[in-house]
């Protein structure tokens, strides 16, 4: 069976720009993954809808993955439209998010992912702590839901940054140290798909 999306939506964030949707259909829990800076719906060689298709047939649950043509304003309020409308289409009243986001994805996630009680939990990886760390610190203080996981690879460049987390006072976050992978974990020899079972799934 060939992998793809169930749906691809393209939606109009402002006079300048589309993000695009692709939507693996599933239940109300919603795996949502906003990809880096300039990053498309499937990911290099195909890493987010090959995530989005082993969660979807493992799990059941709806993954939904996001371009992501950053203009540094929010584009959640957009993504939390497109979300509504689907389990407004599936008749779903109440349903969860669990945010996964990557290097720029990671970041929107860290400012503005607070400001929607339906995100539930997010993993953030590689988030880049050397861009407005104030606007992250605000958001990240600001999360109160279930927990924020955290995650950098020891040979990325935010790395050597990753004490100023210690600064952020909120018991949701916790962070975590993967060695030997860099900003893309393009190294050999570990399962990037597994990061959102284990840290948004099964734990």
């Amino acid at each position: 069976m060939n992998k793809e999306f169930d749906e691809i939506i393209n939606s109009r964030f402002n006079e300048k720009m589309m993000i695009d949707y692709g939507i693996m259909e599933g239940n109300n829990k919603i795996i949502f993954i906003k990809s880096g800076q300039d990053g498309t719906i499937y990911g290099y060689q195909n890493k987010y809808l090959n995530i989005a298709y082993t969660i979807n047939k493992k799990y059941g649950y709806t993954v939904i993955c996001s371009s992501n043509p950053f203009d540094g304003a929010n584009p959640l309020d957009n993504a939390m439209v497109v979300i509504e409308e689907y389990c407004n289409k599936k008749n779903y009243k109440d349903y969860e998010i669990y945010y996964m986001g990557h290097s720029n994805g990671a970041i929107i996630g860290a400012q503005f992912g607070y400001k929607y009680p339906q995100i539930k939990k997010m993993l953030l990886i590689n988030a880049p702590l050397m861009i407005n760390y104030h606007k992250t610190k605000e958001g990240l203080l600001k999360f109160n839901q279930d927990k924020i996981t955290m995650i950098y690879g020891d040979l990325d460049p935010s790395y050597k940054y990753v004490e100023l987390l210690n600064n952020i006072k909120n018991k949701k976050i916790n962070c975590l140290i993967i060695k030997g992978q860099d900003h893309h974990f393009s190294k050999k020899n570990y399962d990037f798909s597994q990061l959102p079972i284990q840290y948004l799934i099964n734990n």
